[in-house]
């Protein structure tokens, strides 16, 4: 491997696995692996890895601000690497062992290449020849990023300048004059778009009425005999909630079938994790399509969604762009919003239902991105009950005793075998972490709460499915039917111990040792976290020095409580993050907003 690859590992810019890969498909295809060129897809990998969808070289700077390891962003799976003929073993990549870590000062101290130098080496290179690599506003892709990318920007222009089937206008502002609690003007133009446009993105904080507008929504167009609505989100979490906040509409009745995952919608496929039963040629069958939590979806599942879409099928997204964004690569929504602004696909909701609540006060605070108008919300907020700072350098279990008493209770009714009070009891209480690892992660923390619990129950500390475990999902089972996000416990039953999980389709139960991909959840990740709620949450603010730290994080956190929000850790960390906007580099908001001015 090059002398220069090796200066960007030991700089902590690119890992191993960033070169090897590069490495690899550059032999195959014929490009010299000490080239400029394979230098750039090493760091193209490394922006996906990172959570772009492509790399720009006018920004090294972002380059330095890598991520922990074990919380990388997006992943680039084997998946990439074997579009170019790599097997799994080729793309292992080997240990170097470890070397002290010394972040870069200037580029050219580790043998960055002259920009337009390095821009005419990759033009001409076998890797954008052969398509391995794709050149296009000013940014550097891979390929299957940049298809998806295209994919997305064109049906989106094409959904907003398309003419649907109508629907019955008088019915629609029926529905609307007649709703029990009065629409306020944006949520009654969303539910107009909806009816009268293919895309609609209704965008808006916590306590600002989404949830209400969808159920308008499916009120006024579910008039028209024989219109089909499908309801999904992309987490299993998601999905119940969406169930639950939208029951009134779930009638026994009612022909609208409840939430599910996007996975689960779109017809996943044991044999292939990216391509499903329903696309292009095979699309579903529904009038409309709305996708709760949008912020989560990733660039490949939005691409996949919308050419499963028939050109007459209405999309509804709807989520908070403010959240952070997805695990995988790309910000859709937050590009589909700014990209779209002008073109009336994008509804705002603006009126805070929750304004005076403390918790909606800081969330509001977060959201204008000012550091010392989110320290004096919480200020403002210590008089009360609803939001608490508990300043420390070092979080620890005694600073929040109710984390423990959770656990406890949650162990009884597990304990009784009562499997809904249980499945409530997770609700209860969410404690959430930046990281997996480490003094400030998930791993630490639910270690700290089952030593606490041995105390009363030795077992736990020999057991792997205790009684009373919470236990999280973290990847999609289709056998089982299980998704990413599903959450559950193990209870006492006259047969032994079962997982009893909340999925999107109601609570099941499990033999435990038939799940292969689940983890402890007394504590979980801030990522996971997105699209549930818990009536108290506890936040373990990372320190300063955190990769992670970022305004989003924080604000996602902060929005997950429905009664007391609990944070530990530094003013300073706070006002950190607030001033550290997530970046990611993507060309769809470039693409929806030219094109969409030239189409007007």
């Amino acid at each position: 491997m090059s002398t220069v690859f090796h200066r960007w590992q030991d700089a902590a810019v690119l890992t191993a696995g960033d070169c090897f890969i590069a490495t690899r498909i550059a032999r195959r295809v014929g490009e010299p692996e000490t080239s400029d060129a394979t230098l750039a897809l090493a760091f193209a990998i490394r922006a996906v890895r990172e959570g772009s969808t492509a790399l720009d070289l006018a920004d090294p700077a972002r380059w330095w601000d890598a991520r922990d390891e074990d919380d990388s962003a997006g992943v680039v799976s084997t998946r990439d690497a074997s579009r170019h003929g790599l097997t799994s073993d080729e793309v292992a990549p080997p240990s170097r062992g470890t070397s002290e870590v010394s972040k870069p000062g200037d580029p050219n101290d580790h043998g960055l290449p002259e920009i337009d130098a390095w821009w005419s080496a990759i033009n001409s290179s076998v890797l954008v020849a052969q398509q391995v690599m794709r050149v296009e506003h000013g940014l550097l892709y891979l390929d299957r990023y940049w298809a998806d990318e295209r994919l997305i920007a064109t049906s989106i222009l094409d959904r907003a300048a398309a003419s649907i089937p109508p629907v019955d206008a008088s019915l629609v502002d029926q529905v609307i004059a007649d709703s029990e609690q009065p629409l306020n003007d944006e949520q009654a133009e969303a539910v107009r778009s909806v009816a009268n446009r293919a895309i609609t993105i209704l965008t808006g904080g916590p306590g600002m009425g989404k949830t209400f507008t969808i159920q308008t929504v499916v009120r006024a167009l579910s008039q028209t005999p024989g219109f089909r609505v499908a309801l999904a989100a992309p987490t299993g979490k998601a999905a119940a909630r969406m169930n639950e906040a939208l029951g009134s509409v779930l009638t026994p009745t009612s022909e609208i079938r409840p939430a599910t995952t996007l996975h689960r919608l779109l017809g996943s496929r044991p044999d292939n994790s990216v391509r499903f039963r329903h696309n292009a040629s095979d699309p579903l069958p529904h009038d409309l399509v709305i996708v709760d939590e949008a912020s989560m979806v990733s660039l490949g599942m939005m691409a996949r969604l919308l050419e499963s879409l028939a050109p007459t099928t209405r999309l509804l997204l709807v989520g908070d762009p403010d959240q952070l964004a997805p695990v995988e690569a790309g910000w859709v929504l937050a590009d589909l919003v700014r990209g779209l602004e002008s073109s009336g696909n994008v509804v705002r909701l603006v009126h805070d239902y929750r304004m005076g609540d403390d918790r909606a006060l800081l969330a509001s605070a977060f959201r204008k991105g000012t550091p010392d108008g989110v320290l004096e919300a919480i200020d403002q907020a210590a008089a009360g009950e609803t939001v608490r700072l508990i300043e420390t350098e070092e979080p620890s279990l005694d600073l929040v005793p109710q984390v423990v008493e959770h656990a406890l209770r949650l162990r009884d009714l597990a304990l009784a075998g009562d499997q809904d009070a249980a499945l409530d009891q997770l609700d209860r209480l969410r404690l959430l972490c930046a990281h997996r690892t480490g003094p400030f992660g998930t791993t630490q923390w639910n270690w700290l709460v089952e030593r606490e619990l041995a105390h009363h129950a030795p077992e736990i500390a020999t057991q792997s499915m205790y009684v009373g475990r919470p236990i999280l999902v973290t990847r999609n089972d289709h056998g089982l039917g299980l998704s990413n996000g599903d959450a559950g416990v193990i209870i006492r039953t006259d047969d032994g111990p079962v997982a009893a999980i909340a999925t999107g389709s109601g609570p099941q139960r499990f033999s435990p040792w038939r799940l292969a991909e689940v983890e402890t959840m007394h504590a979980m990740t801030v990522h996971k976290a997105q699209g549930s709620q818990a009536d108290d949450v506890i936040v373990i603010v990372p320190p300063l020095d955190s990769k992670l730290l970022s305004r989003e994080l924080l604000y996602t956190a902060v929005t997950r409580p429905q009664q007391r929000l609990t944070m530990i850790g530094t003013r300073e960390s706070i006002a950190a993050a607030v001033d550290s906007p997530i970046k990611r580099s993507s060309g769809l908001e470039h693409r929806l907003a030219q094109s969409s001015g030239e189409r007007q």
